[in-house]
């Protein structure tokens, strides 16, 4: 009789167990089924991109309580999403500005990166911006980052752009740096991993245009005004996501180069070492806008309206600001 018993007691714990995961297992699925979803977006494939590919990999979005379908499109795509609405959020570089400049209902609601993120690269008998005068540049294409930072940073150096340097549209890096090997170019524009190739093929560094600081929008997170109305909550949570994905590049290397590897679609460390290092100190811990950068694109957009608005027209810090004063930005890295 007690053997029975005993028998009994065994299927009975192991039905009990079974009956309680279930429940749990509905718990779970439920309150993922409740979980906010935003439709997100990433514009390209680089290390720019690194906070949005930590935020997912890391599981952070999930942390914070939202879920983010991610996905690439080009810049152009991505903004045209977030207008018509099929996608909700994302990081994009200053076309956004472009767009809103063009009548596009769009915002900034965080910032990622404040400033060039680039070298100039030129040819071996090429020894400082000076030697440029007379000689040409490649950049990727019309207004773009490359663009832009060649075109300030030859001002910088007393050279009038498309007077004393042609700029070279190349349409792509890959491009770009073909042209500078063959000839084509005197100079270019490129950041890691490129600048290995660059290396390896006998181009020298003449100007680290990242240590010159340039307050430019060079990434930052997009979304609507409708989003932010009717999504408030879900952008909230992918904001506090964006905040603490910068915390582990930061602080977290593995972390951050696994994440570059499964986007980057690379196994070389070499590489995914040098686009890590490249781009660990650029996210600001802080991640608020500044009129300073949006101005920077403003002063060198061709819209005729980019002289005629306020950079204040383009960023909305306030969800920014209500996490800042909650104290999670501070406790991220152990401020009191």
């Amino acid at each position: 009789m007690d053997r029975r018993r005993k028998h009994w007691r065994t299927p009975r714990k192991i039905i009990v167990a079974l009956v309680l995961f279930g429940i749990l297992l509905f718990l779970w699925r439920t309150a993922k089924a409740q979980e906010p979803t935003l439709h997100g977006v990433y514009n390209a494939l680089s290390g720019s991109m690194a906070p949005i590919w930590v935020a997912q990999e890391a599981g952070l979005f999930g942390k914070h309580g939202v879920t983010v379908d991610l996905k690439y499109l080009a810049a152009t795509s991505a903004v045209q999403g977030m207008v018509g609405g099929s996608d909700d959020v994302g990081l994009v570089g200053s076309q956004g500005i472009d767009a809103k400049l063009e009548g596009a209902d769009l915002v900034y609601v965080a910032s990622a990166i404040q400033t060039f993120v680039f070298h100039l690269y030129a040819q071996p008998q090429i020894n400082s911006v000076a030697d440029l005068k007379g000689k040409v540049v490649a950049v990727t294409q019309p207004a773009a980052s490359t663009d832009y930072a060649a075109r300030i940073a030859l001002s910088r150096f007393g050279l009038t752009p498309d007077k004393d340097v042609k700029i070279l549209y190349s349409g792509n890096i890959s491009a770009l740096l073909t042209a500078v090997q063959s000839g084509n170019a005197a100079a270019g524009i490129m950041s890691a991993p490129t600048t290995l190739q660059a290396k390896a093929s006998g181009l020298k560094p003449i100007l680290n245009i990242t240590g010159l600081k340039i307050p430019i929008l060079f990434v930052g997170v997009l979304t609507s005004p409708k989003v932010v109305r009717e999504k408030n909550e879900a952008l909230t949570r992918f904001l506090r996501a964006h905040i603490e994905a910068i915390s582990v590049i930061r602080r977290d290397k593995e972390a951050t180069i696994k994440s570059l590897k499964k986007y980057l679609k690379t196994d070389d460390y070499n590489v995914l070492d040098a686009v890590y290092e490249e781009y660990k100190d650029v996210f600001p811990q802080v991640p608020l806008m500044t009129a300073a950068e949006v101005k920077g694109v403003l002063d060198v957009a061709k819209s005729p309206r980019a002289k005629q608005t306020r950079p204040e027209e383009f960023f909305d810090n306030s969800l920014m600001q209500k996490i800042q004063s909650s104290g999670f930005t501070d406790s991220l890295y152990g401020k009191r």
